[in-house]
């Protein structure tokens, strides 16, 4: 009972962790006026941008954690907790919450190539099926032989903190980083300035959406697998170790 119990809680914190990081919590205008303010201002996004929202996550998963164990125990007591055992339900919580997903935050803003690591897999996955990236990049990028493009191979090289640098090098077939494909000209001012307007209007803006997204499920996928290891340890704190006797 405690199995299905457990596997139900994962469901759903998993689910509310990629709603948030992925649909609540994402904002991808104004992801793209900060994109755009760093790069008129040639400054880099520091790790320390959005602590307050990423303390805003950590407690909320620990409320999450708490609750859960809290349920879990209720379950095999048949009961509610006694308020020692709750106190330890707390205690349990808190060590487990603030040092495994802290640390997990913490490293994948500190560390962008593990921040990255679920962008090609899964990341991309989503995009590509249920995000319309296909479509988007076919008003974007263009041949000389006018041929099918691989867009999968083009998306894995693009990440939101250096697209605007790597379109430029694409605005001419022999600068592209990749051999053959560049940019239309109808994503391009008559100057040949990239074309900047967040309007869904614009597939630059588009594309940067869908490349912000794929970053944000990758977070997403590091703090769902920091959350399960989290409750996990929790639990198993609670039961087995010397926090207080087994019941």
């Amino acid at each position: 009972m405690i199995t299905y119990i457990f596997l139900g809680i994962i469901t759903l914190v998993v689910s509310g962790i990629y709603a948030s990081f992925c649909y609540l919590g994402f904002d991808p205008k104004q992801l793209y006026d900060d994109y755009l303010k760093r790069e008129q201002e040639q400054t880099q996004s520091t790790y320390f941008g959005g602590l307050m929202s990423g303390l805003f996550n950590l407690v909320i998963i620990f409320i999450v954690v708490t609750s859960s164990i809290t349920l879990m125990k209720m379950n095999m007591v048949r009961g509610m907790p006694k308020l020692g055992d709750f106190t330890d339900i707390v205690v349990a919580s808190l060590i487990s919450v603030f040092l495994i997903v802290g640390f997990t935050m913490a490293a994948v803003r500190m560390l962008p190539i593990m921040g990255r690591a679920f962008e090609n897999t899964i990341g991309y996955f989503i995009i590509d099926k249920f995000g319309g990236l296909e479509e988007n990049m076919k008003a974007i990028f263009t041949n000389s032989a006018n041929s099918d493009i691989k867009y999968g191979v083009l998306a894995t090289k693009m990440f939101d903190t250096e697209l605007f640098p790597f379109l430029e090098k694409m605005k001419m077939e022999e600068t592209s980083p990749v051999k053959g494909i560049y940019l239309k000209k109808d994503v391009m001012e008559f100057d040949g300035k990239l074309k900047t307007e967040a309007e869904d209007s614009n597939p630059i803006y588009q594309l940067f959406r869908q490349i912000a997204l794929k970053h944000s499920i990758s977070e997403a996928t590091w703090i769902s697998l920091a959350t399960i290891v989290s409750l996990f340890s929790g639990f198993v704190m609670i039961q087995y170790s010397g926090i207080r006797k087994k019941l």
